[in-house]
């Protein structure tokens, strides 16, 4: 719960609040669970506050420090962040931000374009996730998802055949020799195929989406937005965003083309019921009319589904400028104390070699 003193001190007005925190500035607010929704904090000093928990609706926050605040669990639906500082700032996946004014939404936190800062997911995942701050898994992921999406579209590629080329059979490969496969029982099979491919591609498309969540840094953010895949690159002008969109939707419904081996066109177009039935009812396979639309079913599930966690892609992954700065900082530092050990040995070295040399 908040500190009532501190809660009282801000809702007495932001002059009153900046001049106590400039008069105590190692004193870190207790803001949390802090009933704050409408409320106007045009810029108010809420610098590692901890907020966690705090309603935030539509509260005027324009201008506000809000750099190295606690805002996990908070609800900022609505609030007006324009010019906000959020450098260091803490979110997590229970952060609400629906509809903020003034910053951009990412993939793993938020963005404030005019202080260029970000508030990022939490580093540590609860405790009972195997989550974590890993580009190369999210990318590892993403490149299984892909494999298993292509080798998908290479079933809906060879139906495609069918439909143009219309041949009888079609014989394909396989480890001891090969099958001929007539039309019908091609499309049976690449549909049974296809939703368990694309059940696969969901699952490993939703652990990188998971997993981006909370990557913090430049060179995590580089590696998974170049990642060359349609499904998960962000495309930022419009026209780009919409012929994406049309891209993705042709490429994760593809299964869709099954459905023309198993109905009768013409007749379904004429309203002759009893020849479309027939022509479903000859599926060379045992049961295969009741299967059928069971498969479908998880197929076109899947299907949604991918297509959701596609678009949680077209945000942008952030990372914090100033705690890119810093990172760099400490690795001069770190690279300069290396090079000066390497001398000093160096140096100790050629001692030696002297020393030996006179004995």
């Amino acid at each position: 719960m908040a500190d009532r003193t501190h809660l009282d001190t801000l809702r007495a007005g932001v002059d009153g609040w900046n001049q106590w925190r400039a008069a105590e500035p190692a004193l870190r607010p207790n803001l949390r669970e802090a009933d704050l929704g409408g409320a106007d904090l045009k810029g108010a000093n809420l610098s590692d506050a901890d907020l966690n928990g705090a309603v935030l609706v539509k509260a005027r926050l324009s201008g506000a420090d809000l750099s190295g605040a606690d805002l996990r669990g908070a609800d900022l639906s609505g609030a007006r962040l324009d010019g906000v500082n959020l450098s260091r700032g803490t979110i997590d996946t229970l952060t609400r931000y629906d509809g903020v004014e003034g910053c951009e939404i990412g993939v793993n936190g938020i963005y404030s374009p005019a202080t260029d800062s970000a508030a990022l997911v939490r580093l540590d995942p609860p405790g009972n996730s195997m989550q974590g701050a890993n580009a190369e898994a999210v990318v590892e992921s993403l490149r299984h998802a892909r494999k298993l999406h292509t080798f998908s579209l290479i079933l809906a590629g060879i139906a495609t055949l069918f439909i143009v080329i219309k041949p009888k059979t079609i014989t394909l490969p396989y480890l001891a020799g090969s099958f001929k496969f007539d039309d019908f029982s091609y499309a049976f099979l690449a549909t049974i195929l296809s939703a368990a491919i694309m059940s696969q591609v969901a699952s490993f498309i939703d652990s990188a989406l998971q997993g981006a969540r909370y990557l913090n840094d430049r060179r995590a953010a580089m590696m998974v937005g170049h990642f060359p895949w349609l499904l998960s690159k962000i495309e930022s002008n419009p026209a780009g965003k919409r012929h994406s969109k049309i891209l993705r939707i042709f490429t994760i419904f593809h299964p869709l083309i099954y459905l023309y081996f198993f109905v009768h066109w013409s007749a379904l177009v004429t309203g002759d019921w009893a020849a479309v039935i027939s022509h479903y009812q000859q599926i060379p396979v045992i049961f295969g009319e009741y299967l059928l639309p069971v498969v479908y079913m998880i197929l076109i599930r899947t299907c949604l589904h991918i297509f959701k966690l596609s678009e949680g892609f077209q945000k942008p992954i952030l990372f914090d400028a100033e705690t890119e700065r810093t990172r760099r900082t400490d690795m001069e530092r770190l690279t300069q104390a290396f090079e000066r050990q390497a001398q000093l040995t160096a140096e100790m070295v050629k001692v030696l070699n002297k020393m030996e040399g006179k004995e």
